[in-house]
Protein backbone atom coordinates (compact mmCIF):
# COMPACT_ATOMS: atom_id res chain seq x y z
CA UNK A 1 0.00 0.00 0.00
CA UNK A 2 1.43 3.34 -0.80
CA UNK A 3 -0.17 6.53 0.91
CA UNK A 4 -0.78 9.35 -1.99
CA UNK A 5 -2.55 11.54 0.99
CA UNK A 6 -5.12 11.74 3.55
CA UNK A 7 -7.71 11.04 0.69
CA UNK A 8 -6.30 8.31 -1.52
CA UNK A 9 -4.39 5.66 -1.75
CA UNK A 10 -2.44 3.20 -4.03
CA UNK A 11 -3.44 -0.65 -2.90
CA UNK A 12 -4.31 -3.69 -4.46
CA UNK A 13 -7.98 -3.98 -5.66
CA UNK A 14 -9.61 -7.57 -5.46
CA UNK A 15 -11.84 -7.04 -8.31
CA UNK A 16 -8.93 -5.77 -10.61
CA UNK A 17 -6.23 -7.95 -9.18
CA UNK A 18 -3.98 -5.19 -9.62
CA UNK A 19 -2.44 -2.27 -7.23
CA UNK A 20 -4.86 0.69 -8.56
CA UNK A 21 -5.67 4.35 -7.21
CA UNK A 22 -8.41 4.47 -4.47
CA UNK A 23 -10.45 6.76 -2.65
CA UNK A 24 -10.12 6.61 1.43
CA UNK A 25 -14.06 6.86 2.61
CA UNK A 26 -13.99 6.19 6.14
CA UNK A 27 -11.40 5.02 8.51
CA UNK A 28 -12.35 2.31 10.91
CA UNK A 29 -9.79 2.08 13.28
CA UNK A 30 -7.06 0.22 12.22
CA UNK A 31 -8.67 -0.36 8.74
CA UNK A 32 -9.85 1.94 6.24
CA UNK A 33 -12.65 1.69 3.38
CA UNK A 34 -11.51 2.47 0.05
CA UNK A 35 -13.29 2.93 -3.32
CA UNK A 36 -11.24 1.75 -6.54
CA UNK A 37 -11.36 4.12 -8.78
CA UNK A 38 -10.76 2.18 -11.75
CA UNK A 39 -13.82 -0.32 -10.84
CA UNK A 40 -15.64 1.38 -8.63
CA UNK A 41 -15.19 -1.71 -6.29
CA UNK A 42 -15.55 -1.21 -2.74
CA UNK A 43 -13.55 -2.83 0.10
CA UNK A 44 -11.67 -3.16 3.41
CA UNK A 45 -8.02 -2.10 3.61
CA UNK A 46 -5.66 -2.92 6.44
CA UNK A 47 -3.82 0.11 7.38
CA UNK A 48 -0.16 -1.03 7.78
CA UNK A 49 2.11 0.45 10.94
CA UNK A 50 4.68 2.43 9.62
CA UNK A 51 8.21 1.64 11.05
CA UNK A 52 9.89 4.40 13.79
CA UNK A 53 12.65 6.70 11.46
CA UNK A 54 16.54 4.91 12.27
CA UNK A 55 18.14 6.89 14.25
CA UNK A 56 21.52 6.94 15.94
CA UNK A 57 22.38 7.69 19.59
CA UNK A 58 25.17 10.07 19.65
CA UNK A 59 26.99 11.51 22.76
CA UNK A 60 26.81 15.16 23.71
CA UNK A 61 29.07 16.77 26.24
CA UNK A 62 27.20 19.96 27.66
CA UNK A 63 28.80 22.49 29.72
CA UNK A 64 26.76 25.58 31.82
CA UNK A 65 29.44 27.80 33.17
CA UNK A 66 32.55 25.61 34.99
CA UNK A 67 30.42 22.32 34.78
CA UNK A 68 29.98 19.77 32.29
CA UNK A 69 27.88 16.87 31.85
CA UNK A 70 27.62 13.94 29.46
CA UNK A 71 24.36 12.90 27.57
CA UNK A 72 22.98 10.93 24.80
CA UNK A 73 21.00 12.28 21.62
CA UNK A 74 19.14 10.35 19.11
CA UNK A 75 19.42 12.12 15.48
CA UNK A 76 18.91 10.23 12.32
CA UNK A 77 21.95 8.88 10.94
CA UNK A 78 22.05 11.40 7.97
CA UNK A 79 21.29 14.14 9.88
CA UNK A 80 24.20 16.80 9.68
CA UNK A 81 25.37 18.47 12.63
CA UNK A 82 27.31 21.93 12.60
CA UNK A 83 29.22 24.44 14.61
CA UNK A 84 26.61 27.29 16.00
CA UNK A 85 23.78 24.73 15.42
CA UNK A 86 20.81 24.71 18.17
CA UNK A 87 20.28 21.16 20.12
CA UNK A 88 17.22 20.40 22.55
CA UNK A 89 18.78 17.82 25.44
CA UNK A 90 17.37 15.66 27.49
CA UNK A 91 17.94 15.05 31.06
CA UNK A 92 16.80 12.35 32.58
CA UNK A 93 18.37 12.95 35.81
CA UNK A 94 16.78 16.04 36.64
CA UNK A 95 13.44 15.80 34.52
CA UNK A 96 14.63 18.63 32.18
CA UNK A 97 15.76 19.65 29.12
CA UNK A 98 18.40 21.68 27.94
CA UNK A 99 18.83 24.16 25.44
CA UNK A 100 22.66 23.73 23.55
CA UNK A 101 24.55 25.43 21.56
CA UNK A 102 27.13 23.06 19.16
CA UNK A 103 30.41 24.77 20.03
CA UNK A 104 32.66 21.41 17.76
CA UNK A 105 32.07 18.48 16.27
CA UNK A 106 34.17 15.64 17.11
CA UNK A 107 34.22 12.96 14.14
CA UNK A 108 36.65 9.81 13.40
CA UNK A 109 39.02 11.62 16.25
CA UNK A 110 39.24 15.17 14.74
CA UNK A 111 37.59 18.07 15.04
CA UNK A 112 35.45 19.14 12.47
CA UNK A 113 32.83 22.30 11.49
CA UNK A 114 30.29 19.64 10.51
CA UNK A 115 29.77 15.95 10.49
CA UNK A 116 26.56 13.30 9.55
CA UNK A 117 25.44 12.14 12.99
CA UNK A 118 26.38 8.52 11.83
CA UNK A 119 30.05 9.63 11.48
CA UNK A 120 30.41 11.79 14.83
CA UNK A 121 32.42 10.80 17.83
CA UNK A 122 31.06 13.35 20.40
CA UNK A 123 29.50 17.06 20.08
CA UNK A 124 30.67 19.57 22.30
CA UNK A 125 28.31 22.00 23.30
CA UNK A 126 26.99 24.83 25.84
CA UNK A 127 24.04 25.54 27.18
CA UNK A 128 22.00 28.52 26.44
CA UNK A 129 18.99 27.99 27.74
CA UNK A 130 20.47 30.40 31.20
CA UNK A 131 24.19 31.74 30.75
CA UNK A 132 26.65 33.57 32.90
CA UNK A 133 27.03 36.88 31.74
CA UNK A 134 29.96 38.98 33.06
CA UNK A 135 29.84 42.66 33.62
CA UNK A 136 32.53 44.73 34.00
CA UNK A 137 31.82 48.11 35.56
CA UNK A 138 33.71 51.42 35.98
CA UNK A 139 33.17 53.96 38.37
CA UNK A 140 35.98 56.27 37.20
CA UNK A 141 38.57 55.46 39.61
CA UNK A 142 38.17 51.48 39.61
CA UNK A 143 36.30 48.26 37.44
CA UNK A 144 34.62 45.98 39.76
CA UNK A 145 33.29 42.74 38.08
CA UNK A 146 29.64 41.05 38.52
CA UNK A 147 27.94 37.68 37.01
CA UNK A 148 24.54 37.77 36.23
CA UNK A 149 22.63 34.39 35.51
CA UNK A 150 20.20 34.96 32.65
CA UNK A 151 17.59 33.75 29.84
CA UNK A 152 20.25 32.78 26.69
CA UNK A 153 17.65 35.25 24.49
CA UNK A 154 17.53 38.41 26.91
CA UNK A 155 18.87 41.04 25.11
CA UNK A 156 21.35 43.48 25.90
CA UNK A 157 21.49 47.09 24.29
CA UNK A 158 24.53 49.06 24.05
CA UNK A 159 23.90 52.51 25.37
CA UNK A 160 21.35 51.14 28.01
CA UNK A 161 20.77 51.75 31.42
CA UNK A 162 20.89 48.27 33.78
CA UNK A 163 20.25 47.56 37.48
CA UNK A 164 22.71 45.21 39.81
CA UNK A 165 22.40 44.81 42.84
CA UNK A 166 20.65 48.45 43.44
CA UNK A 167 23.56 50.55 41.05
CA UNK A 168 22.55 51.36 37.72
CA UNK A 169 24.96 51.08 34.84
CA UNK A 170 25.27 51.98 31.49
CA UNK A 171 26.72 49.42 28.83
CA UNK A 172 29.22 51.00 26.76
CA UNK A 173 30.60 48.44 24.96
CA UNK A 174 30.03 44.14 24.64
CA UNK A 175 32.42 41.45 23.70
CA UNK A 176 31.32 38.94 22.09
CA UNK A 177 31.89 35.27 21.47
CA UNK A 178 31.91 34.93 17.44
CA UNK A 179 32.07 38.58 16.09
CA UNK A 180 34.29 41.07 18.37
CA UNK A 181 33.37 43.78 19.83
CA UNK A 182 29.72 45.98 19.57
CA UNK A 183 30.51 49.12 20.84
CA UNK A 184 27.47 51.79 18.78
CA UNK A 185 24.52 53.09 20.63
CA UNK A 186 21.78 50.73 19.40
CA UNK A 187 23.91 47.46 19.29
CA UNK A 188 21.90 44.33 20.65
CA UNK A 189 23.10 41.19 21.34
CA UNK A 190 21.51 38.15 22.81
CA UNK A 191 23.01 36.97 26.32
CA UNK A 192 24.08 33.41 24.70
CA UNK A 193 26.37 35.30 22.54
CA UNK A 194 27.82 37.71 25.27
CA UNK A 195 31.40 37.08 26.09
CA UNK A 196 31.81 40.48 28.57
CA UNK A 197 29.94 43.40 28.81
CA UNK A 198 31.77 46.91 29.72
CA UNK A 199 29.87 49.06 31.52
CA UNK A 200 30.38 52.77 33.53
CA UNK A 201 28.62 53.22 36.77
CA UNK A 202 25.51 56.15 36.60
CA UNK A 203 24.23 58.20 39.04
CA UNK A 204 20.97 59.21 38.20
Amino acid sequence: MEIINETQIITLCPACSSQELHDVLKRRGSDQLVRCTECGSIHNVALQAQAAPETTSVRIIVSAGEDSAQYNIELPPDHEVYTGDELLVDDPSADEVHLTEVASVESHGARVISAVAANIDTIWSRAIDKVTVKVAIHNGRKTRSVKLQEYGDREFTVGSIEDVSGSRYRIIRIKTREQGFRKYAGNVVSAKDIKRIFAERVYI
